[in-house]
C-alpha cells in the first residue's frame, strides 16, 4: 500500500495556493493531487516524491495534515483499463471511497489511488487477480 497526505483547508482564495508554495520552497515534488471541497473546507489529498519531509514543511506552515493508506495499481493507458480493474473489484464486492489517477503521457502507463473502506480486502483482491499493488516508494521512482 501507499501513504498519501491529506491536508484539511480553509475553503478560501489562496490556501491552495499556499501549499504548493511551501512544497516548491522544500523542493518537494508533487506526484499526484485530488481536491475535495465544500463551500467551507477542502481536502487535499496528495502524494509527494517526499511525504515525510512534505508533511513537516505543512505542519510546521500551520496546516493541519494525515496520512492515510491508498491502494495504488499501474494500468495501460488505454481505453477498458479502468473498468477492467473495476470488474474485479466488483465481484469481490468492494467499496471504493474515493479514486483519483495520473499518467504522464499517453504512452505510458496510468495510476490509479484508490481509498476503501476494507483496504485489506482490496489489496488481497487485486493480488489474487495478479494485479500488483505499489508502494509509496515505487510511485515516486
Amino acid at each position: 500500500m501507499a501513504q498519501q497526505i491529506s491536508v484539511f483547508i480553509e475553503n478560501t482564495r489562496g490556501r491552495l495556493r499556499e501549499i504548493t508554495r511551501l512544497l516548491k520552497d522544500a523542493r518537494i515534488n508533487i506526484k499526484a493531487l485530488t481536491i475535495a471541497d465544500t463551500p467551507d473546507f477542502g481536502v487535499v489529498r496528495m502524494i509527494t516524491d517526499n511525504n515525510q519531509h512534505a508533511l513537516k514543511i505543512l505542519k510546521d506552515g500551520g496546516f493541519t495534515t494525515r496520512t492515510t493508506e491508498v491502494i495504488a495499481v499501474r494500468i495501460e493507458n488505454k481505453p477498458g483499463s479502468l473498468f477492467d480493474i473495476l470488474s474485479v473489484l466488483e465481484k469481490k464486492d468492494l467499496n471504493i471511497e474515493y479514486l483519483y489517477s495520473y499518467a504522464a503521457s499517453p504512452h505510458e502507463q496510468a495510476i490509479l489511488l484508490f481509498r476503501f473502506d476494507d483496504n485489506e480486502s482490496a489489496q488481497k483482491a487485486l493480488s489474487d487477480s495478479n494485479i500488483p499493488v505499489l508502494s509509496t516508494e515505487e510511485l515516486v521512482k
